[in-house]
C-alpha cells in the first residue's frame, strides 16, 4: 500500500513547479519535476526522499521543511502529496 501511495504522489509531484534552487532536480530545466527526476534522487531505493538525498538534489533547509510536515527530516508521500 506505501508502494502504491508513494507512486500516486510522485506522479502528482510531476506536474507542480518547485523552486529555482531545486535545480539540480529539475534535469530539463522546464520547471517541473518529473516523477524521472524525483526518483533519481532516491538514492537508497526507499522511496522516501531524506533531507541528505533532497540537499544533494539542490533542496535548501527551509524547502525541506515546507514538506516535511511531520518533522522526520524526511519527505514521504503524503507529505508530498500535501505539497509545500
Amino acid at each position: 500500500m506505501k508502494l502504491v501511495t508513494t507512486l500516486v504522489a510522485l506522479t502528482l509531484v510531476s506536474g507542480v513547479a518547485l523552486a529555482a534552487s531545486a535545480g539540480k532536480m529539475d534535469k530539463n530545466g522546464d520547471g517541473k519535476i518529473s516523477k524521472a527526476e524525483m526518483m533519481s534522487c532516491d538514492t537508497t531505493g526507499d522511496k522516501i526522499l531524506s533531507s541528505d538525498e533532497l540537499k544533494a538534489c539542490g533542496f535548501t533547509a527551509d524547502q525541506i521543511k515546507m514538506y516535511d510536515k511531520n518533522l522526520d527530516g524526511s519527505i514521504s508521500a503524503s507529505e508530498m502529496e500535501a505539497g509545500g
